[in-house]
């Protein structure tokens, strides 16, 4: 449901959602090859309660023109969501397969991070078979003050059978994003129980909107909210977590404790 403050369409929502890894930019992202359908994939973020989007660049072979593509895209789009009086803030970022990470320059990498903050960068894990250098790549990042955010990894063959690795990237200090679409089946079965079993473990600590729907399915961030404290039977206070603060921080490249929102025992909350 979308309200208008004068001449501005902006959500209405109890609380304002930060999406982490919004796939709008027209041009870059399959899901919206043109200016249209970018506007209205960023309108439907908007009556989902985002209100503020990191829009990543997808890095291939060549990072820097990459990076410029994407932010030629998204002022575009800017210029246009601003014409038609959207409220929707864009942040500039990146998402790479980890693999790729090694060999790009500081520098670059830096203005990959999430939201420009310098901090945090966001990459996917391989769909089959697992990077053996990853322990000693982490560590590479961390002296240069770079963590990762695991993207997505629900979708991935290698972590589906073998979670545990997924735990000890945590405990080197990664972050995990969870794909909001992988919760209500969007992506199979499989997907579906992977998602459930990582935040029932304890293992997420945000969700995103990430690549849309293969279905066409309207992203509402009220029913993903839902659909978390019902897996961890948490309050909406706590969950909101994921959604908001969470990705903040990371967005701000700040230092992030998530808490961790483990199921409570039955009977109790």
């Amino acid at each position: 449901m979308l309200a208008r403050r004068g001449d501005v369409v902006t959500p209405v929502v109890s609380r304002a959602v930060l999406d982490l890894n919004a796939h709008i930019l027209p041009g870059i992202h399959g899901a919206t090859p043109g200016l249209a359908e970018a506007c209205a994939a960023s309108e439907e973020l908007v009556r989902g309660g985002v209100t503020t989007a990191v829009t990543p660049a997808l890095i291939g072979d060549d990072p820097e023109h990459d990076l410029e593509a994407a932010d030629a895209a998204r002022r575009l789009l800017e210029g246009e969501l601003a014409a038609r009086s959207v409220a929707l803030d864009l942040l500039p970022g990146a998402v790479m397969p980890v693999e790729r990470i090694a060999g790009i320059p500081a520098d670059v990498l830096a203005r990959c991070t999430a939201g420009g903050g310098g901090r945090w960068l966001v990459v996917t894990l391989p769909d089959a078979g697992w990077p053996l250098g990853l322990p000693d790549l982490l560590q590479g990042l961390e002296i240069g003050g770079i963590g990762i955010v695991v993207a997505h990894p629900e979708r991935s063959e290698s972590m589906q059978g073998t979670p545990d690795r997924l735990r000890d990237l945590l405990g080197r200090g990664a972050l995990v994003q969870l794909g909001a679409g992988s919760l209500s089946g969007q992506y199979g079965a499989r997907v579906e129980r992977a998602a459930f079993s990582l935040l029932r473990n304890g293992m997420v600590t945000v969700v995103a909107s990430d690549e849309p729907s293969p279905t066409g399915h309207a992203l509402d961030f009220q029913e993903v909210l839902t659909a978390l404290e019902g897996v961890t039977r948490r309050p909406r206070e706590e969950v909101e977590w994921m959604v908001d603060a969470g990705p903040r921080r990371i967005a701000a490249g700040e230092p992030v404790r998530p808490p961790r929102l483990v199921p409570l025992p039955r009977g109790v909350g």
